[in-house]
């Protein structure tokens, strides 16, 4: 493939004239612009982002961090944040941190050497980081400081929500297995739930699991309660881990909702395909993943961004996992 030097010397102009071309930095007269077309459309010449982007500072690459794309929700929101991205010609350069502080650390370094344009970070475990780097940065779920927007569902309206629907559906003898301890939006939903339950005079078990996208780590959270069948009402804090409730359920052949009824928190595409279907607390995914990006572009294009937290309303999507008792 040519590059810059090649495609001056056969169009018979400067190397500085075809990176004034390529770069759209200056003046290129309509004679030599006539001829560096022709032998670019000649060798099929792709320009090299990188180094465009180092030359004019100016890239059209965004990068995302997840903590891990195996969670539906995490892969469901790349996935729309790659498509409202690339309708505004940019890219996605996508990360996943598995939720490890250096592995998120390293990961902005190698960001900031691609001179991305902004940066959507998702559970951020790194609050001091950012800040080290000029660069539009948009946060998901975590707070790093108040010079960075932050996007996030009302958790706790979240928990609440879950607690009224199963009160509504005759649940009374309750338990919330709660996710990892350090994601402040999972505590949120536990939170809103937990009180909730206290302004009905009703007791609340607690199972903490460790993680909230690792299948067989899931599973042996699970298998570690011995009596989760002796409750008729359950809230998980997430949809993977309520799937994977399910499932322990339908191995012990305990029915769902006749025996206990089940919620999780996400609305992802899992729970539609379960069954039964899951009942789940929904933060929209469409909605967190066009703001996110809104945002960013707006601080890519110097523009200012009103809001510093942007508050998404969570949504109580009713299937068959729980029933409204008569």
């Amino acid at each position: 493939m040519a590059n810059m030097r090649e495609i001056a010397k056969e169009a018979g102009v400067g190397i500085s004239t075809v990176s004034r071309y390529i770069n759209n930095t200056g003046y290129v007269s309509e004679r030599s612009r006539a001829k560096i077309e022709r032998v670019i459309e000649k060798s099929h010449y792709k320009p090299n982002e990188l180094a465009r982007a180092i030359f004019t500072r100016n890239s059209k690459i965004i990068g995302l961090l997840v903590p891990n794309i195996s969670n539906p929700y995490f892969n469901e929101l790349a996935l729309i944040i790659e498509e409202y991205a690339s309708e505004q010609g940019f890219s996605i350069f996508l990360c996943n941190t598995n939720d490890d502080f250096e592995k998120e650390s390293n990961y902005i370094n190698v960001l900031q050497g691609h001179r991305v344009a902004g940066i959507i970070t998702v559970r951020s475990q790194c609050k001091n980081e950012y800040a080290a780097y000029d660069i539009p940065v948009v946060s998901f779920e975590s707070y790093i400081s108040e010079k960075i927007i932050t996007v996030a569902t009302d958790n706790f309206t979240g928990g609440s929500l879950a607690f009224n629907h199963l009160y509504e559906c005759g649940c009374r003898n309750l338990v919330h297995v709660a996710g990892p301890l350090f994601a402040d939006a999972i505590s949120e939903r536990t939170r809103g739930f937990i009180e909730s339950a206290r302004e009905k005079n009703i007791t609340v078990d607690l199972i903490q699991f460790e993680t909230d996208f690792q299948r067989k780590m899931l599973e042996a959270n699970i298998k570690t309660l011995e009596d989760i069948e002796k409750y008729d009402g359950i809230f998980v804090f997430n949809d993977i881990a309520a799937a994977t409730v399910i499932r322990y359920f339908q191995q012990k052949n305990v029915r769902i909702p006749e025996e206990v009824q089940v919620i999780g928190f996400d609305n992802s595409y899992i729970g539609e395909f379960l069954f039964p279907s899951l009942t789940t607390i929904e933060q929209s995914v469409q909605e967190v993943g066009r703001t996110l990006v809104e945002a960013l572009l707006k601080l890519i294009k110097g523009e200012a961004v009103d809001q510093k937290k942007i508050i998404i309303k969570p949504n109580l999507v009713k299937r068959d996992s729980t029933r409204v008792s008569k």
